[in-house]
């Protein structure tokens, strides 16, 4: 079989009219609606398309058997969509093929030329979208590109289009993602209350919403993409330039929004070398910024001086509320608290705020006030384990976010785990990637986030990943943003 692709000239025009009247034709015999001659697509769109050179014809043996148009043209209704890659997208238009010419070898070398002249005129990605009443297309896209991006409906038709998306070469940007949570809540989280609801207008599980897991690998609790991915899922698809240099081992950060109606449980973290040897999990070190705060709030934040180990073992093993053993630090909005492993803390009531952590789920409880459940039962305490792992010589770190700034990044933490800075911008303010590794962006107020060629407007407690293949980003308009990185 011999294939040929050519850029259309004016005197075969008339013949690829004829062919898409003919694939209209068939269209409609087979009860599929989307396009009729002279609606879409028009002689006069055909013409303009040959006339700009993006209107490319198929040959088979000789024989004309497809045509199709290859241009940076974007459908209005594309701009609707979450796309993930590239700066400078082509998109393949009013793609026809004679039903009885589309097999499957055919249909594979015709996206592959596409594919690779798009990448020769200087596109990075190519975008698509098909009908979803034509199933036999929708199967060969679906094999073919790399991500399903979603579903746009178009007017003019009436219709619903499934759009699809194809990086061309290893050097296209993955663009900057929109996370959406995992939600820890009801009986996971007691203490939790609906803060996510009234400040950010969360729709959250109950009542009891305490944690929004934002960017999460944590099993059962992976964050997802717009289009309901995994986190893991996208990094296992696009490897390095989705994860840099954790692409291939434990992804290493946990961030979460987290609101405490209660007080959490008294409790302390390992450090990686117990928790490999005694959880076979990463160590947890963690840090929190306040976002809001009821008047008198306050968090418990390490042993208070001079109290020993040996009177919190007493406390504990005897099952003495420990609380006067343990320092209280009234908060407010702002504050910055860094809790190392092995520092014994507690978030108080009426606090909202935002935790950085090692990506892991695992935490010693030594005393939980007391509380039970409908049931009458208490959560269990973690004693032993605590023991091991207190230090109570520890005092952690504490920072303070600012108010303001003029365009600035200002560093709140760098500790071995992970780096928090604070971003205040005031007009435009460039964010800064990791080609290495990755960002996670938490906006504090509402802001554009800007890349070539698109935006992502942003309210406040949204989270956007960062990826390492990102292209530069910079945020606008007048507040501030988080972020964080391994």
């Amino acid at each position: 079989m011999s294939i040929v692709f050519s850029k259309v000239k004016s005197n075969h025009f008339s013949e690829v009219c004829e062919l898409y009247q003919q694939v209209i034709e068939a269209m409609q015999a087979h009860g599929l609606k989307q396009w009729e001659w002279e609606v879409y697509p028009t002689r006069d769109q055909l013409e303009a398309d040959m006339t700009a050179r993006q209107l490319y014809r198929v040959d088979e043996d000789d024989r004309l058997v497809g045509a199709f148009v290859l241009s940076g043209d974007l459908s209005e209704e594309y701009n609707s969509m979450e796309w993930h890659y590239g700066v400078q997208p082509a998109t393949l238009h009013r793609f026809a093929m004679l039903p009885g010419a589309f097999g499957t070898e055919l249909a594979g070398r015709v996206l592959t030329f596409v594919k690779d002249e798009a990448l020769k005129l200087g596109y990075d990605s190519l975008r698509v979208d098909i009908s979803c009443e034509d199933e036999k297309m929708l199967r060969r896209f679906a094999s073919a590109m790399t991500h399903e991006v979603g579903r746009i409906h178009l007017e003019n038709f009436d219709m619903d289009y499934i759009c699809f998306e194809a990086p061309l070469s290893d050097e296209c940007p993955i663009l900057p993602l929109r996370m959406h949570p995992a939600y820890r809540h009801g009986e996971m989280t007691p203490w939790g209350g609906d803060q996510l609801q009234t400040v950010y207008g969360r729709l959250i599980p109950d009542e009891r919403t305490g944690e929004a897991l934002e960017i999460s690998t944590i099993p059962k609790l992976e964050s997802r993409s717009t289009q309901g991915e995994k986190l893991t899922d996208l990094i296992r698809r696009d490897g390095a330039r989705m994860a840099g240099r954790f692409a291939n081992g434990e992804f290493p950060l946990l961030l979460k929004l987290l609101a405490a109606k209660q007080s959490l449980s008294v409790q302390v973290h390992p450090d990686d070398a117990y928790a490999r040897e005694h959880e076979g999990k990463l160590g947890k070190t963690e840090a929190w910024v306040i976002l809001k705060a009821e008047e008198g709030a306050s968090i418990l934040y390490g042993i208070k001086e001079g109290v020993t180990l040996d009177e919190l073992r007493k406390g504990l093993e005897s099952g003495e509320d420990i609380e006067p053993l343990i320092a209280r630090v009234p908060v407010k909005p702002g504050d910055v608290y860094f809790m190392p492993a092995g520092m014994v803390h507690a978030i108080g009531a009426g606090i909202l705020l935002y935790e950085i952590q090692q990506s892991s789920d695992v935490t010693y409880r030594l005393w939980d006030f007391n509380r039970t459940n409908a049931a009458g039962e208490k959560r269990p305490l973690h004693i032993r384990q605590s023991l091991d792992v207190i230090d109570p010589e520890l005092k952690g770190q504490r920072a303070q976010m600012p108010e303001g700034g003029n365009n600035e990044i200002v560093n709140l933490l760098d500790v071995p785990a992970f780096r928090l800075d604070c971003i205040c911008v005031n007009g435009e303010c460039e964010v800064p990637v990791e080609k290495d590794g990755f960002v996670m962006l938490t906006a504090l107020s509402s802001l554009l986030l800007t890349w070539e060629g698109d935006a992502m407007q942003l309210k406040a407690g949204d989270t956007v990943y960062l990826p390492a293949a990102c292209p530069d980003v910079a945020l606008r308009g007048v507040g501030r943003a988080l972020i964080s990185r391994a």
